[in-house]
């Protein structure tokens, strides 16, 4: 008798010694889960705050494996993000080198044939090229480029009073939204109009602002020759059957896409 209730006996100790190793494991991950989270919290605290802004209500914030999820996909995605913007920055400036490199007779021909040459219209090209030129010249710094090429063209769009806004507001940093942006260009429509400086000429200041004039004037000469493009490309495709073309091209609509988005915006005004 003895003998089988020892046995139950070792063997209860041994189940009670197996629950609390289980106890203590589970104390020891708990520990050690809490230690990463504040350990994550740490390094981020704004994403923590932002994730239980988002979730506010439910019981997510209280779950450490799914913020630890959330957090390594917004990690991931933000390297993501920044190569996209890495990418389309070193297009860009290949493209402002061979616009350099070659005549420009030869560069027109290579716009003409863009969409045989690359895997993107001339329309794309253009606002590569501009961004390219906007970051280069530190009008817009390349750590407050967005990861969108889309929205860092609306940026290049910016004439100087709505840059000035722009920085007043914050707008010119990566996470800034296309709409942001254009809602910006729409409130503001002030046009330059500096005041011949008097006294003594400020040199320096002067270069600065033929620097920006130039830019800018390169930048109303690419939106300028897409449009032309169009409209000798709605010629093209009118004048085998209306005549009359110049009449008729007026009331023509160019594709969305094909034109600058100065364009398109001047539509409605």
């Amino acid at each position: 008798m003895s003998a089988p209730g020892g046995k139950r006996s070792r063997a209860a100790l041994k189940a009670l010694l197996a629950e609390e190793d289980e106890v203590g494991t589970d104390v020891v991950n708990t520990d050690r889960r809490a230690s990463e989270f504040r350990s994550i919290g740490a390094e981020d605290p704004t994403a923590i705050a932002a994730i239980r802004e988002v979730f506010a209500g439910t019981t997510l914030p209280d779950d450490q494996e799914k913020i630890r999820r959330i957090l390594r996909v917004q990690s991931e995605i933000r390297k993501e993000w920044g190569d996209a913007r890495d990418s389309f920055l070193a297009i860009g400036r290949a493209l402002l080198a061979l616009e350099y490199d070659l005549t420009r007779a030869e560069f027109a021909r290579l716009r003409q044939g863009s969409e045989k040459l690359f895997p993107f219209s001339d329309a794309t090209a253009t606002q590569l090229r501009q961004i390219a030129r906007a970051v280069d010249s530190g009008r817009i710094p390349a750590e407050a480029c967005p990861g969108s090429y889309g929205t860092a063209y609306q940026i290049t769009l910016l004439n100087e009073t709505q840059m000035r806004v722009a920085r007043q507001r914050g707008l010119i940093r990566s996470d800034v939204t296309r709409r942001e942006i254009m809602d910006l260009r729409r409130e503001v429509r002030v046009v330059d109009a500096e005041p011949m400086p008097s006294g003594r000429l400020d040199i320096a200041q002067l270069r600065e602002e033929r620097a920006r004039l130039a830019e800018r004037r390169n930048r109303l000469a690419d939106e300028l020759a897409v449009v032309e493009r169009r409209i000798a490309q709605i010629d093209d495709l009118l004048s085998p059957v209306i005549e009359g073309n110049g009449e008729a091209i007026g009331r023509v609509v160019p594709h969305e896409e094909d034109v600058p988005a100065d364009v398109n915006e001047a539509r409605s005004y």
